[in-house]
C-alpha cells in the first residue's frame, strides 16, 4: 500500500514537472525567436606582411592570398524587439607572403606565414534600415543591420623553409624539416618571446538579410555580411619587433627568423643589404634590425553569407509599425 501510494504521489510530481517545463518552453518559444544556420566566406589580414598604398587595408591587404572558411551560428531575438543576439564559431584562414609584396625592403626580408584559426563570436546586431513585401503566398523581408561584439579568437602561425636557403638541404638531411612542411612559429620564439595562442577581437561590421517565408511561420534568413577585427596582438603573422639572436634558437628556428636570400634578392640596384635582415653579432640588442613594426596590431576580416532558419514561428510581416492616423473627424458644418 505505501508502495502504490509512493508510487502515485512520484508519478504526479514527474508529470506536474513535465506540465512545468512545456509550460516554461511554450513561454520561451512565444517570447524569443531562434534560428540557426551555416556559413561560408573569404578572410584577409593587414599587418607586417602587406602592399604598399595610400588606400590603408583596401590597397595593403594581398587580396590574392585570400583564403575560404566557414562556420556555423544561432541568433536570438526577443519578440517586439529590434536587437538580436548572435554566436558564431567560425573557422577563419588567413595569410601573407613578402615574395608577393610589392616593396622592395619586404620583398627582400622574405617572410611568410599562414594562420588557421578558431574564433567563437558574441554580437548584437541592430536594423539601420527594414522593408517588407508580398509576392503571392511568399513574404519577403530586407534587414540592413549593424553588427558589434566580442570574440575570441585561437590562432597557430606556420611558415615553411625557404628552399633557396643555403642550409635547406643540411636542415632535410638532419631530419628538422622534409619537403612543403609547414612548421609551428610560437615554439619557434623567432624573436626570442613567447605570446598567447589565445587572444581577445572586437568585431565590427554590417550586414544585409533577406528572410523568406513561404506560408510555414518559419522563414529562411539569407545574410550578407562584412566583419572587421580589431585585435589586441601582432602576432597573427609572427612577426613584430626585432631579429633575435640565433645562438638562443634550434637551426629550424633559424632558418625561419631569416629567410633573405642572395636568390630572392629582386632584380634592382636599390635592393637594400641582406646583413640588414638577420642579427648582428656585436651589437646591442637595442639596435638589432628591425624585423616587424612594433607599433602597430594585425587586423583580419572576412566577407561571407550566411543561411539559416527559424526554429521557432517568426513573423515576417512587421518590418516597421503602421502610422497612427486616428479616427476619422467629419466636419459638420
Amino acid at each position: 500500500m505505501c508502495l502504490s501510494r509512493s508510487l502515485f504521489f512520484a508519478l504526479a510530481f514527474l508529470a506536474l514537472g513535465c506540465t512545468t517545463t512545456a509550460d516554461a518552453q511554450s513561454r520561451l518559444s512565444q517570447g524569443w525567436q531562434f534560428e540557426a544556420g551555416a556559413s561560408a566566406h573569404v578572410s584577409g589580414y593587414c599587418g607586417d606582411i602587406g602592399h604598399k598604398g595610400s588606400y590603408g587595408v583596401f590597397s595593403d591587404t594581398q587580396w590574392n592570398l585570400v583564403q575560404m572558411g566557414g562556420g556555423f551560428g544561432a541568433r536570438a531575438q526577443q519578440s517586439g524587439k529590434r536587437l538580436g543576439l548572435n554566436f558564431d564559431i567560425r573557422r577563419i584562414r588567413i595569410q601573407g607572403a613578402d615574395s608577393m609584396s610589392n616593396k622592395v625592403v619586404a620583398f627582400v626580408r622574405n617572410l611568410h606565414f599562414k594562420n588557421e584559426m578558431t574564433e567563437w563570436a558574441l554580437s548584437a546586431d541592430y536594423p539601420l534600415l527594414r522593408l517588407g513585401g508580398q509576392m503571392g503566398s511568399i513574404t519577403m523581408m530586407h534587414s540592413l543591420r549593424l553588427n558589434a561584439g566580442i570574440a575570441l579568437l585561437h590562432h597557430a602561425p606556420m611558415a615553411q623553409v625557404d628552399t633557396d636557403n643555403s642550409c635547406y638541404d643540411l636542415l632535410v638531411e638532419m631530419g628538422y624539416t622534409t619537403p612543403g612542411a609547414w612548421h609551428d612559429l610560437r615554439s619557434m620564439r623567432t624573436e626570442g618571446d613567447t605570446y598567447a595562442e589565445y587572444v581577445a577581437t572586437v568585431p565590427l561590421g554590417i550586414s544585409w538579410t533577406m528572410s523568406v517565408d513561404n506560408g510555414s511561420g518559419k522563414p529562411w534568413h539569407i545574410t550578407l555580411n562584412g566583419l572587421w577585427r580589431w585585435t589586441w596582438t601582432d602576432r597573427l603573422d609572427d612577426i613584430r619587433d626585432q631579429y633575435a639572436n640565433p645562438w638562443e634558437m634550434t637551426p629550424l628556428g633559424l632558418a625561419l627568423t631569416t629567410q633573405s636570400n642572395p636568390n630572392d634578392l629582386p632584380p634592382c640596384a636599390e635592393a637594400p643589404s641582406i646583413s640588414t635582415f638577420q642579427f648582428q653579432q656585436g651589437l646591442d640588442l637595442a639596435r638589432q634590425p628591425i624585423r616587424g613594426n612594433v607599433a602597430t596590431r594585425d587586423m583580419y576580416f572576412t566577407v561571407g553569407l550566411k543561411v539559416a532558419r527559424s526554429l521557432t514561428a517568426s513573423s515576417t510581416e512587421t518590418f516597421h509599425k503602421k502610422r497612427f492616423r486616428g479616427p476619422r473627424v467629419v466636419n459638420k458644418r
